[in-house]
């Protein structure tokens, strides 16, 4: 109970930031619809990198706040850059390729699926 609710924390705080990010790209007139999601989706990328090297060592708690929570509220984009990564330094190139693509191809079309659903009317 106690490393949900330390994930909880970190997500809140990467939620919080995420929309934080969203207000400041709209406050600068930059409110392209996808501007604020591209800043959050590389910046957690770098920072998901950073958190997963040999500062992650120090507690499993601080790496569940850290990577599952904050990272993880931030932006899931940075989870799925880390498991490619690890696929790829692991030499499983095939599966980096069928994952990667299932993960934007397919999450296109089940959005637009869910999209369609729910318009279809």
């Amino acid at each position: 109970m106690k490393d949900i609710l330390i994930v909880g924390l970190g997500g809140f705080i990467g939620s919080a930031a995420r929309y934080g990010v969203y207000l400041f790209t709209t406050k600068l007139e930059l409110d392209k619809p996808y501007l604020s999601t591209l800043i959050v989706n590389l910046v957690g990328c770098f920072l998901i990198g950073l958190l997963s090297g040999e500062f992650m060592k120090l507690s499993n708690q601080v790496g569940l706040f850290l990577i599952a929570g904050l990272c993880g509220g931030f932006t899931t984009f940075s989870t799925f850059a880390l498991d490619g990564l690890k696929l790829i330094r692991d030499g499983m190139i095939a599966q980096f390729i069928i994952y990667a693509s299932i993960s934007i191809v397919g999450g296109l079309i089940v959005c637009l699926i869910g999209f369609y659903l729910m318009n279809k009317a």
